[in-house]
């Protein structure tokens, strides 16, 4: 989509390479902007809508969890629920998706005694399995999920690189008229096909490792170092783009490039 949208953008811009650049530009800082926005704009929409709902009343026992405020009210069973997380402050509830769809945050600071804080705790150990306890760090299985979650997330980096090379040396004779003179195929749809799976590729080595901190920080600096060979090949390959759908493509004296279809 990325690929197509940028596409559209060059196209619609001109075949000049100048007139084409800040289109180019504009379209990845408004995209980058969205995306950045896009956890803050659903956070700001739970905050109101739990303002709206007001005080939550929370009851559990042997049949499951209800919620009630004062203009709603929903009840849970249990066997909507296979696993919880607790942390100094909350009982997280969870679904038994990996992903974790389903979920009831119940806060400590709602019980009336700390003793009902152990109460509750009781409760959930008869019908959950404590997820952070059944996978804390330092268990074989865990040490052995995050080295292979840490080797998969290298791996795709390493893969994103490797596109991104692909993508800035396909395009190399068009780039270089003086080494490479006269009509060139046209390998710019290659390069751009290339340059979207390179990016999807960092994207996965970061979604890999989301919920690993310390592998998650240093992804996030190799992926941001890896964006940039992918931002260097992007360059080179963006004034060719609008020249898509053409078989040949040539780099005139003013750098701008002419499409041909013989």
């Amino acid at each position: 989509m990325a690929v197509s949208t940028v596409g559209a953008l060059l196209s619609a811009a001109g075949s000049g390479r100048h007139d084409t650049r800040w289109p180019l530009y504009a379209g990845l800082v408004v995209f980058a902007a969205f995306m950045t926005a896009v956890p803050w704009l659903q956070a700001r929409h739970l905050h109101r809508l739990a303002e709206r709902q007001g005080d939550i009343c929370g009851t559990v026992d042997d049949t499951g969890v209800r919620l009630t405020t004062a203009h709603s009210s929903a009840s849970a069973d249990w066997h909507l629920y296979s696993r919880y997380v607790e942390t100094p402050e909350l009982f997280v509830l969870l679904s038994a998706d990996k992903s974790a769809v389903g979920f009831v945050v119940l806060p400590k600071r709602a019980v009336a005694e700390p003793e009902e804080v152990d109460r509750l705790r009781a409760v959930l150990d008869q019908r959950l399995v404590r997820a952070n306890h059944a996978e804390a760090p330092g268990r074989p299985r865990s040490r052995g999920r995050a080295v292979g979650r840490g080797a998969g997330s290298v791996a795709l980096l390493l893969l994103g690189l490797l596109l991104f090379f692909f993508a800035f040396a396909a395009v190399q004779q068009a780039t270089h008229p003086d080494r490479f003179p006269g009509v060139q195929n046209n390998t710019a749809p290659i390069a751009a096909v290339m340059l979207g799976l390179g990016t999807l590729a960092v994207v996965g080595a970061w979604w890999v490792v989301r919920r690993m901190t310390a592998m998650r920080i240093v992804t996030a600096v190799l992926a941001v170092l890896v964006l940039l060979a992918g931002g260097a090949a992007l360059y080179r390959v963006g004034p060719m783009l609008h020249c898509w759908g053409s078989d040949h493509i040539a780099r005139g004296p003013d750098g701008a490039y002419a499409c041909y279809d013989f």
